[in-house]
């Protein structure tokens, strides 16, 4: 079969690759139908080596599809079932998942991400024609039968990057009446305009540095946005003018560098909480004000998204067309073209936020 895999910085390729089939009896083989290029995978675009990315690794953690093939001990899908496949593997049955924390499996890891693969075999990325999902009943979720019409780039961000904005707008404690700072304009900061707004957010403001991209998260829900290219002292000024100089009562911090977070921590009202879901802490751990922090009462939330628990919540939502994330999808390429998606995404090309892959 076809898939991507990651030669060395700047370079991947899609190629040839073995098909996957049932290794253990919990595995399922699903045919993938969209697969989503995150902007995690610019992380291991630009630095997997030192992230320790192997030449030849398969990438890819967002993907829906299409159940082909299950263990003999899989009992929650079956052959022709159709699924979402959050990034996070998970057993189900652990104390962590359980407690609705899939992400902390003492057996889990992600899709595509070499360091966390612990299932024996080549690593399984979901840019690829068919994948094998080990622990196939605490991992795949069914789409319910009344959601069957409902197009795959509005399940596709489901996955992942709506998830992850909604747990950082769920951590915020954000609710009727308040309002949220968004800083960053990728597809989660985007998202997470969206999620505080079905949470009750009266004020949503969307801070980044790409006029199209805040045109879209006006679109999905902000009600206010800046653009913070260097020498724009706005953002400051409208904040005060909105919550008469207290500042925002929660910032979600969609890039969460030391200045970023550093930012939310001068600007958010004494009592707020910050919540951060950024990956920039992979690329050098920020160093938070703390004496600031302390002196003002600030709470810091932040963490890997549990996307199968959040899931039965958001399936009322997309069904009553309340939820739909596909605008981050601003480019749909075939596999085959995979490495060109992966330069837009990486050039941050003029009208591009996310680019989803049809095998």
């Amino acid at each position: 079969m076809r898939g991507l895999v990651f030669n060395a910085p700047g370079d991947v390729a899609v190629t040839d690759v073995p098909d996957p089939g049932i290794v253990n009896p919990g595995d399922a083989v699903v045919r993938v139908t969209k697969a989503g290029i995150c902007g995690s995978d610019m992380h291991i675009y630009n630095h997997g080596d030192a992230f320790g990315f192997d030449a030849g690794c398969r990438l890819g953690h967002e993907f829906v599809g299409v159940v082909e093939a299950v263990g003999p001990d899989v009992t929650s899908v079956r052959p022709g079932d159709r699924i979402v496949a959050p990034f996070w593997l998970s057993c189900g049955e652990c104390h962590f998942c359980k407690k609705g924390l899939p992400t902390s499996c003492i057996s889990g890891g992600c899709f595509g991400f070499q360091a966390f693969w612990g299932f024996g075999g080549a690593v399984e990325g979901g840019q690829s024609e068919f994948v094998r999902v080990p622990m196939a009943d605490g991992t795949l979720v069914k789409v319910p039968d009344e959601l069957s019409d409902v197009d795959d780039h509005v399940l596709l961000p489901l996955v992942d990057v709506f998830t992850t904005a909604y747990h950082a707008a769920k951590g915020s404690g954000v609710g009727p009446g308040q309002t949220a700072l968004v800083v960053g304009d990728g597809a989660v900061g985007l998202l997470a305009c969206q999620a505080a707004r079905l949470l009750g957010a009266e004020r949503v403001v969307l801070a980044g540095h790409h006029d199209d991209r805040l045109a879209i998260g006006t679109r999905l829900g902000a009600t206010h946005s800046v653009n913070t290219k260097p020498g724009n002292e706005r953002l400051g000024e409208l904040l005060g003018d909105l919550t008469g100089s207290y500042g925002p009562d929660v910032v979600i911090d969609a890039i969460s560098s030391a200045d970023s977070l550093a930012y939310a921590a001068n600007t958010v009202q004494p009592g707020g909480t910050i919540s951060w879901v950024g990956m920039e802490v992979f690329l050098a751990a920020p160093q938070l004000p703390w004496d600031l922090c302390f002196l003002r009462n600030l709470t810091i939330r932040g963490g890997v998204a549990p996307v199968r628990r959040y899931l039965p919540d958001l399936w009322p939502l997309v069904a009553s067309g309340a939820l739909d994330p596909s605008p981050v999808l601003t480019h749909d390429m075939p596999l085959e073209d995979a490495a060109e998606g992966y330069t837009v995404m990486a050039t941050r090309a003029e009208g591009s936020v996310k680019v989803c892959l049809t095998p």
